[in-house]
């Protein structure tokens, strides 16, 4: 991290306080709306609770204006409900310009959905693959354990829950020497690993950082 001399106007904010915030909407964009429709549906189990598409009668967008929800096919979902004003929603956008569109560029690397405990990530694991969905890595990063898929326009999204009971241990797990050498973790079968869960596997032993035999 670089360190720089305070300026007039880094003082005048040092002043201000930050605010609560919450991520409270995550909006993809995407010409292939259907195919991402159908996933994110049954992702998350149910379908938007809001969707429109644009009149075809309306006026051009401005020039040089971005992308606003009145000109694109659009969907929103909700992902977690805490409450007015903290709900969660994933939204699309759906802009047939971009079939095609290589998502590796500049950009969203992934998102991660979080689960309240190991048997709900394995739960969601054998949700995505009833769909068709084949995760394309799965890791025991030392303080959680990850899924990732990717949707049809190829974000990655991560299924996460955390390995330990309390944040605290969390965080001192991630302040260790351990965690600063391989925060990537252990690599993983997906398939395996709930076969394991089934068995009745010990949580000590399916949480461990060391290599299977």
């Amino acid at each position: 991290m670089t360190t720089t001399a305070p300026t007039e106007q880094s003082q005048t904010t040092a002043e201000t306080r930050p605010v609560t915030l919450q991520m409270a909407e995550l909006v993809l964009k995407t010409g292939r709306f259907e195919e991402m429709h159908a996933w994110y549906s049954h992702l998350l189990g149910h379908g938007p609770f809001f969707e429109r598409t644009p009149d075809p009668d309306a006026p051009p967008r401005p020039a040089g204006m971005p992308e606003r929800a009145v000109d694109v096919r659009l969907a929103f979902f909700t992902v977690h409900d805490n409450g007015h004003p903290w709900s969660q929603v994933l939204a699309l956008f759906g802009i047939d310009s971009l079939t095609g569109v290589d998502p590796a560029g500049p950009g969203l690397h992934h998102f991660q959905f979080g689960v309240g405990s190991l048997e709900d990530l394995i739960a969601q694991y054998e949700h995505m693959r009833a769909g068709g969905a084949i995760p394309h890595r799965t890791a025991n990063h030392g303080q959680a354990t990850s899924i990732y898929f990717r949707d049809p326009d190829g974000n990655v999204i991560e299924f996460s829950c955390s390995n330990f009971p309390t944040a605290e241990e969390e965080i001192a797990f991630m302040s260790s020497d351990a965690f600063a050498a391989n925060p990537s973790g252990l690599e993983l079968d997906a398939a395996a690993f709930a076969q394991r869960f089934h068995s009745g596997e010990p949580r000590e032993s399916l949480l461990s950082l060391e290599p299977q035999p």
